[in-house]
């Protein structure tokens, strides 16, 4: 399998969270039989670890972009005097 096929079967963060919200409902109905509990409990596992897999990667980015900047105004003379 590709990376590319990998990353295109993989839901978006909002899907994830939001298919997890669908499963913990249907669990917490107490109307699903255990084999359905199963498979629930299974995908519920591994849309977990794709959030948190997002979690993770955004936030790496965040502190990248967020140093940058940083770096980026101190060597702009970051004295605190506005530049007009």
């Amino acid at each position: 399998m590709t990376d590319k096929k990998k990353k295109g079967d993989e839901p978006t963060y909002a899907a994830a969270s939001a298919e997890l919200e669908q499963i913990l409902q249907d669990i917490e109905s107490g109307e699903i039989d255990l084999d359905a509990l199963t498979e629930k409990v299974e995908r519920a596992a591994t849309l977990l670890a794709t959030c948190r897999q997002k979690l993770a990667a955004t936030e790496t980015k965040v502190k990248k972009i967020t140093a940058e900047l940083a770096a980026a105004a101190e060597q702009d003379g970051g004295d605190g005097e506005d530049e007009r």
